[in-house]
């Protein structure tokens, strides 16, 4: 290593110091504080402390500064500092700023600042892990560090990062911002990703101290590929997340199935709980069933001995459910509970050990039909209450639940399983993917999810662990994707099935109130492998461990990529007043901003909603879970301008009897006329039997003048055994240069199959409807400096229900509206606009509105020091005179100036 330049800088500086200051050191002694020189190499290793000639003084006085400072800058310790002639500077230069770092070899690295560092002792008594992330990691690098290097053919690199986009596979792994290490390489034939993450603390960046943590929940994950031949690519894949505490030796815990943390293995479990329930209580029949004489509960305890609550007389207290002949049922909202209590007289009596000498519960369970269960205990809890006011809640976590919707017991079963604390989620797969294999592109990906749960013990050091029912401890997802184009025909098809017990989520402990406390309760404590993030945007949509939530969500609604509704692009969020005003409702906006409604696309499970602006609160998995099915369609392109598909899908619920069966007919027409305009013509009939509710979240707007808010929207079920046709059509005139005409039709009709009883007790017509038309036109004068353009636009909408309320509307909407723009300056111009909106509700006149909008506005732009600067001041007056009251007058005066960068 040659010696660095800032050391002869530094010894230069010494040398006249020492030079200016007279005779009185002949050669000054730096120690290793420049380097040691070997040969021709200088080298910072340590050495140690050396001895100094200029500290050989047998004073008494006391050193206030190094000795360094005083030799070398004639630092005197009996001086005040008094910077009134000379100000105060760096007593270092800036390149000699940083620390000295060593490896674990005590190898001299590099001599600046520590950015990131993680690193895990056990066993630790305490505080085995530690994370520091300097303020540095953000303010210098934006959160992001990266490593990499290649030769020939392979590359790798290490990604270090609060906010990484990571996707290993959609059903295994896929975050928009991920808190912590990506591994990657690749070569020509193989690729592979190594991740991991202390998700219950990835560490901040706004301590100068790193954040130590006994107890852990820590995630790792991979995936590897092998090109085999020119078409076929194979894939394995891998995540887990477990909790673990540092107090553990190394090899104690299974880095599968992870271990208890300290909470919850401090104190025995004093009760647990079966809940009992009906998997599909809309329909009020065929519920659990449950067959108290053939109950059991078996307990082993340390020693390896076991004995049954029934040996003992060891009964449970049970509550709830309807009495039937030889069961207890659970239908619609009922709940049965089943409860064992460890600290009642029968089981102090007559159990050959105590409740802390129990290490595994085993429960037996003779249950049929539509059932659901959950389990329970003092020791599963979530904190609840504030102000002083917490306390500590039981929180049941699903088991169990039927296949199917029996409700004649005929799959009467003896469900074994074992009660435990959740410590560890672990998914495993593989993908193969053909690209242009006898023409076909396949992509097919199979995974398996366990969920591992361990019986708290604190006389155990490690725990047996298990996962699921007896006989069926996993969950499974796969997916089949089959396409191919041989011009002018096409072809696809999809297979799937994902249980409805599927899990990439996991629960990560944390400090309050009790350091190694879970709480199964809060969503704010869950971690998901596969976030629920319908807009794509940089924000999860749920409430998760690392995201706040993302309560904006647009699915669709945003195709210019700013993160704003595309229905409301004026939101400017960090202004001083929000705008939630959709723009279709807004003055001059809704010239130009059509509504929803008035869009087409397909709709392949029938609630209602285009399927490409549907938001719901699911992992963004493929397919949803509990689902299994197939989707075939082809289609050929008879001319270039007209395309045709047929298809049939076929999907019905795991766990219910209830399916969606839709054949479909899809065709399209798109063609541009030079010199005249653009016609579009799109058509889709369905022929349709689906009962499966596909309830969402979405942002709606109940009024016109309502701000928007994420609604519940519950599937109508209108195609529950229906035809429906949508049909839009759209032409664009540009025949005239400055002219405008836009004309839009959109007309959806669904004819239900349902008898007059069944309608009625859903609240549906026969025939529901939705018809729309809209006219605009807008010309654009020059008139010298002035710049005029009169815009009209004619809204009609008639239909039986909207999104968010069920009612029949028919409203029509008339607009015009002049906007003119006039230069003053050079770079200074006024816009003035007049708009008046006529509103006639056609089923109720009370419901008119007439509105008339003055605005006048005045922009001023111009460069300043390096930023384009826009200034806008002015003022709008909006009236307006509903029929059912009296006139108001709304007035909005405002100046702002925006940064630009062009």
């Amino acid at each position: 290593m040659q010696r660095p330049t800032f050391s002869n800088r530094a010894s230069l500086f010494a040398l006249v110091l020492l030079v200016g200051s007279g005779p009185a050191v002949a050669q000054q002694d730096y120690g290793s504080r420049l380097g040691t020189r070997k040969a021709d190499v200088w080298s910072y290793q340590p050495q140690g402390t050396s001895v100094l000639t200029s500290t050989l003084d047998p004073a008494m006085r006391k050193w206030y500064v190094p000795a360094e400072l005083y030799e070398e800058y004639r630092w005197r310790q009996w001086e005040y500092t008094n910077y009134a002639r000379e100000p105060f500077q760096r007593y270092v230069g800036i390149d000699l700023e940083g620390d000295y770092y060593y490896d674990l070899y005590g190898k001299f690295i590099s001599k600046g600042w520590l950015i990131y560092d993680h690193h895990q002792d056990q066993p630790e008594a305490q505080l085995g892990s530690s994370l520091f992330k300097d303020s540095r990691f953000n303010a210098w690098f934006s959160g992001v560090l990266i490593a990499s290097d290649h030769k020939g053919q392979y590359h790798t690199s290490l990604s270090i990062g609060r906010e990484l986009r990571t996707i290993l596979t959609p059903m295994t792994f896929s975050k928009p911002a991920f808190d912590g290490l990506q591994w990657d390489f690749a070569s020509d034939k193989y690729e592979a990703t190594i991740l991991y993450s202390r998700i219950n603390d990835p560490g901040g960046s706004h301590t100068p101290n790193p954040i130590e943590r006994t107890n852990n929940t820590t995630m790792f994950g991979g995936r590897v590929t092998a090109q085999v031949g020119d078409f076929v690519k194979l894939g394995a894949n891998f995540v887990n997340a477990h909790q673990s505490h540092t107090q553990l030796e190394s090899f104690e815990a299974s880095l599968i199935k992870g271990d208890l943390t300290q909470d919850q293995n401090s104190s025995p479990v004093s009760w647990v709980e079966l809940i009992l329930r009906d998997d599909s209580p809309e329909d009020g029949v065929g519920g659990a069933s449950y067959f108290a004489g053939g109950a059991d509960l078996t307990l082993t305890y340390i020693d390896g001995a076991q004995e049954s609550a029934q040996e003992i007389g060891f009964e449970p207290v049970i509550q709830g459910g309807f009495e039937r002949t030889g069961f207890r049922a659970a239908d619609g909202n009922e709940e049965i509970s089943v409860r064992y209590d460890f600290d009642s007289p029968d089981f102090v009596a007559n159990a050959r050990g105590d409740k802390s000498e129990i290490e595994r519960v085993t429960f037996k369970l003779p249950i049929g039909n539509d059932y659901q269960v959950w389990v329970n205990s003092n020791r599963q809890t979530t904190f609840v209450g504030g102000g002083g006011g917490e306390a500590e809640q039981p929180t049941a976590l699903l088991v169990a639940r039927a296949k199917g919707n029996v409700q004649d017991n005929s799959n009467l079963r003896l469900l074994t399983f074992d009660y435990g604390l959740p410590t560890a989620t672990h998914i495993v797969g593989a993908t193969i993917e053909m690209t242009d294999a006898l023409g076909f592109n396949v992509y097919a990906e199979y995974d398996v999810s366990y969920s591992y749960r361990m019986y708290p013990n604190a006389n155990l050091i490690t725990h047996d662990a298990f996962s699921g029912v007896v006989g069926d401890p996993r969950a499974e997802a796969w997916m089949v994707n089959v396409s191919r184009t041989a011009y002018p025909f096409f072809f696809f098809g999809e297979a799937f099935s994902m249980d409805h017990d599927y899990s990439t989520t996991t629960v990560t402990t944390g400090l309050s109130p009790r350091t190694g406390f879970v709480e199964y309760g809060k969503s704010d404590q869950f971690f998901e492998f596969v976030d629920d993030n319908d807009d794509q945007d940089r924000n999860a949509d749920q409430k998760r461990k690392g995201s706040s939530g993302d309560t904006n969500v647009f699915p669709g609604w945003d195709e210019n990529n700013d993160f704003i509704s595309d229905f409301n692009q004026n939101d400017n969020r960090r202004s001083a007043r929000r705008n939630e005003f959709p723009d279709y409702e807004e003055p001059f906006l809704r010239f130009s901003v059509d509504r929803p409604e008035f869009l087409f696309g397909p709709d392949m499970n029938n609630n209602g909603w285009i399927d490409r602006f549907e938001n719901d609160n699911e992992p963004d998995y493929p397919y949803r879970r509990d689902h299994r099915g197939y989707n075939i369609y082809g289609g050929a392109d008879i001319i270039p301008e007209v395309r045709v598909i047929v298809g049939r899908m076929d999907e019905r619920l795991i766990s219910a009897n209830r399916h969606n069966e839709t054949n479909y007919l899809l065709t399209t027409f798109d063609r541009d006329y030079p010199g005249f305009g653009r016609l579009r013509v799109f058509d889709m009939v369905k022929r349709a039997q689906d009962n499966i509710p596909e309830n969402l979240l979405q942002w709606a707007y109940q009024t016109p003048e309502s701000e928007g808010q994420p609604l519940n929207i519950t599937d109508p079920r209108l195609l529950e055994d229906a035809w429906h046709n949508s049909l839009w059509l759209n032409f664009d005139y540009t025949g005239v240069r400055g002219l405008r005409f836009i004309n839009t039709v959109k007309w959806d009709v669904t004819h239900t199959e349902l008898d007059s009883l069944d309608r009625a007790i859903r609240g549906q017509l026969q025939n529901e409807h939705f018809f729309g038309v809209i006219n605009k036109a807008s010309c654009e004068f020059d008139l010298g400096l002035l710049e005029l353009e009169p815009r009209w636009k004619s809204e009609y909408r008639h239909q039986t229900r909207d999104h968010a309320t069920v009612g029949e509307r028919e409203n029509l909407t008339q607009l015009f509206s002049v906007i003119g723009r006039y230069p003053i300056l050079n770079n200074t111009h006024v816009e003035a606009g007049v708009e008046y909106i006529q509103l006639r509700d056609l089923r109720d006149d009370f419901n008119d509105l007439n509105s008339r909008v003055l605005a006048v506005q005045f922009t001023n732009t111009g460069d300043y020091v390096g930023y384009k600067l826009s200034t806008q001041f002015g003022v709008k007056f909006d009236r307006r005179d509903p029929e059912n009251g009296p006139a108001r007058v709304i007035q909005t005066s405002f100046i702002s100036v925006f940064a630009g960068l062009e």
